[in-house]
């Protein structure tokens, strides 16, 4: 695996002659349909090391059975094949290298407007699907998502579905309402949409941590009776007990938000770090950043890219944030994590062992999956939970 940054007036075919790959190979792994790379634009490069010439008749579960290998991992390697047919004469890749930093597991957010083609497309490198379909307020929980056909369809693909709530309403922590109640109403939530579990915003409750730590404790008991995983989305200022009460977490740490981004070793390396002393990454996913910022709004990162693209911005790259940013005459500046700021999260995460990475189906790049599989292997287990995961809720 490498990272080129393109010079000016080099070609897709010349890279490709220069790495041993294909131009097709080169496009399909970096999204580049339409668009040729501008100058400084960054492409991931995966050098087969095994492939196959497709045959008439041959179906990508011909070819599985034939070398041995999941269906999974084959859709990984060659994503173009989970939303068009398999053609005779096409190269099939079977094998980009070991993959040297072991198991991990990856939960993709899906929200309102995912299309079918595109959770398609990353559901390979799943192993939970996060529904970000549910809101809780003085009223109740509510969903704001018809999500009962991709539930069905995530399930139908051995992928674990998972139900993220935002809790609105804090005060219910301050206040001292009925948290055995709220607590039935979320785990009826989830049963009933066919959900193996819950995930939980809990960023924001940092001044109510005692009593929202105590709903976490009645919370946890009654969903181990119904065979349900509670996952608590956190940052790096949550108290402990908010990871610690619950099967996993979720850690967000959004350098590339701000105006002013911090070094890379002042700012993901100090909050991973941290984090990891405090003992709970192994049953903690990592928020990978998907979007770019163009003055105050947020965009995807491809689509910050075909703008350069498409306007032949040069892009530039800080070596000290790991930003990469262009300006446009029109729109100003964007900015957007750079791979090899992806890179250095993921060697950070393999580093201080962290259990896998989180990241928004709809806007993360196609090439920052492939690299996530070129450095992890995905685990197929259906549980985060762990021996001390729970455990001072079960002692009491």
């Amino acid at each position: 695996m490498q990272i080129h940054i393109t010079s000016g007036g080099e070609s897709l075919a010349e890279i490709a002659k220069e790495y041993g790959t294909s131009e097709e190979n080169i496009r399909n792994t970096n999204e580049l349909y339409g668009y040729e790379p501008t100058e400084g634009t960054e492409l991931l490069l995966l050098t087969p090391t095994r492939t196959y010439t497709a045959q008439p008749g041959d179906t990508p579960e011909s070819i599985c059975l034939r070398f041995g290998i999941r269906k999974n991992d084959l859709m990984i390697l060659n994503p173009s094949l989970a939303n068009s047919e398999l053609v005779p004469g096409q190269t099939v890749n079977l094998r980009y290298g070991e993959r040297p930093y072991g198991m991990s597991a990856a939960n993709g957010y899906f929200f309102k407007g995912c299309s079918e083609e595109r959770l398609n497309l990353m559901m390979p490198y799943l192993t939970y699907v996060t529904f970000a379909s549910a809101v809780a307020d003085g009223g109740g929980v509510r969903k704001n998502l018809n999500d009962e056909k991709w539930v069905r369809l995530v399930s139908s693909q051995e992928k674990i579905p998972l139900i993220r709530v935002y809790d609105r309403y804090t005060e219910r922590y301050r206040e001292g309402k009925d948290l055995s109640h709220f607590a039935d109403e979320l785990i009826e939530l989830a049963a009933d949409g066919g959900y193996k579990g819950i995930v939980l915003d809990a960023c924001e409750l940092v001044d109510s941590a005692k009593e929202f730590v105590d709903f976490l404790m009645i919370l946890r008991k009654k969903m181990i009776g119904c065979d349900l995983i509670l996952i608590t989305e956190i940052n790096e200022n949550s108290p402990l007990d908010f990871s610690e009460y619950a099967d996993g977490s979720v850690l967000y740490y959004p350098k590339y938000a701000m105006s002013e981004p911090k070094g890379f070793e002042e700012g993901e390396r100090e909050v991973l770090s941290d984090f990891a002393c405090r003992g709970e990454s192994a049953k903690t996913f990592v928020d990978l950043p998907s979007l770019a910022i163009r003055g105050e709004k947020f965009i995807s990162i491809g689509e910050a890219n075909a703008v350069a693209m498409k306007n032949r911005y040069t892009i530039t790259h800080n070596e000290s944030t790991l930003l990469s940013h262009f300006r446009d005459r029109r729109q100003g500046e964007y900015r957007f994590e750079s791979l090899k700021g992806i890179k250095a999260v993921l060697d950070l995460i393999r580093e201080y062992g962290y259990m896998g990475v989180c990241f928004d189906i709809m806007n993360t790049p196609l090439s920052h999956l492939m690299m996530y599989n070129a450095l992890f292997k995905t685990s197929y287990h259906t549980s985060v939970r762990s021996p001390e995961g729970c455990s001072r809720a079960r002692e009491e």
